[in-house]
């Protein structure tokens, strides 16, 4: 198994711009289409896009992991702030984080650059540690999947390491990736009631 990266470039993955499709009239209640990526003219992958709500995408895709096919099929929020000259900007809520961003990146879920450790510079806050702190004992594991991903006991001994270091490893692992999955199910919480407090302020527009 190939070491993780310690950071990629967001040039290694496919990404969705929610300016591109703001453009593209995608982001209408009710449309839904195909949106896909293209290279030299020639297609290279296609997604299932559907507007439940100018809040609320819908992502359906499918993604090879291990020679094995899984089909995705989420919701991603979307929050809109007033421009300075008028009118209203769309941006992504990350799924993972929830933080408010113009581009999400797929590994084999669409996330931020932060959460999938991407090239860029920013400081982390109180809430980032354990998912970071989990990226780097999978670094050391080998792993190349996130908490989200691929669970801590699933993780194959790396070559070299002996069985005892191994599993205090991925004991301390599982007991991060708890702290990281709390911290991600709270942030989908505040997310989720941000999403209601939108819905209502809405309707009564």
């Amino acid at each position: 198994m190939s070491r993780y990266k310690e950071k990629a470039a967001t040039e290694d993955h496919r990404s969705l711009d929610i300016r591109a499709l703001h453009r593209a009239g995608l982001l209408r209640a009710g449309y839904a289409c195909n949106w896909e990526w293209k290279r030299h003219g020639e297609v290279i992958g296609t997604i299932g896009i559907e507007a439940e709500s100018l809040i609320r995408l819908r992502l359906r895709y499918r993604v090879i992991s291990r020679e094995e096919t899984e089909s995705k099929d989420y919701p991603v929020p979307i929050t809109w702030t007033s421009c300075h000259l008028g009118g209203n900007r769309p941006w992504f809520l990350c799924p993972c984080c929830g933080r408010r961003v113009a581009k999400l990146y797929l590994r084999r879920v669409f996330a931020c650059r932060h959460c999938l450790r991407l090239n860029y510079a920013s400081q982390q806050n109180k809430r980032d540690r354990a998912a970071d702190h989990s990226w780097k004992l999978r670094s050391v594991l080998g792993c190349p999947e996130g908490f989200l991903s691929l669970p801590a006991e699933l993780i194959p001994k790396p070559k070299g390491m002996h069985w005892r270091t191994f599993e205090q490893k991925v004991e301390q692992l599982k007991r991060v990736d708890a702290r990281a999955l709390a911290d991600a199910g709270a942030m989908l919480a505040s997310i989720e009631r941000s999403l209601g407090h939108a819905s209502r302020d809405l309707a009564r527009c």
